[in-house]
């Protein structure tokens, strides 16, 4: 899927810019919350659910739990967030431009996926009104 190609293309780009001796207190402190994040929403999500594809599988759960109590896209905003720290490090125009190509990809790949997880959970639209998209309370 299209949404796939844009968010790696993006994700590879960011990381082949990156200037590594340019790492700060404020980059290294959104890796470390990056990679909390993405941990932390790997151990909420049953495994079987993990797919980098904007789809579901035949046995997909809705995890409502941990991280996900708060965040619906809790991965997303993992690579949100190591993106960002990776673009601290290197701020030229179309590094910043790549991240916003990658927030828009990432928001919108988000919506195809709501669409998809409210057709197969009726209970999704209240799920939605209770948590934050990419952030608590947002």
């Amino acid at each position: 899927m299209i949404y796939v190609v844009i968010q790696f293309s993006a994700i590879f780009f960011l990381i082949a810019n990156a200037q590594l001796d340019n790492f700060n207190l404020i980059s290294t402190v959104l890796l470390i919350l990056s990679l909390l994040i993405g941990l932390i929403a790997l151990a909420n999500m049953k495994i079987s659910n993990l797919n980098i594809t904007p789809a579901l599988k035949k046995d997909h759960q809705l995890v409502t739990v941990g991280i996900y109590t708060y965040i619906r896209h809790p991965m997303y905003t993992s690579v949100m967030l190591a993106c960002l720290a990776l673009l601290l490090t290197n701020t030229t125009l179309i590094n910043q431009i790549v991240m916003l190509i990658l927030i828009v990809d990432l928001f919108l790949k988000s919506n195809f996926e709501e669409k998809l997880l409210s057709k197969r959970f009726h209970h999704y639209k209240n799920y939605q009104k209770k948590t934050g998209r990419f952030l608590p309370f947002i």
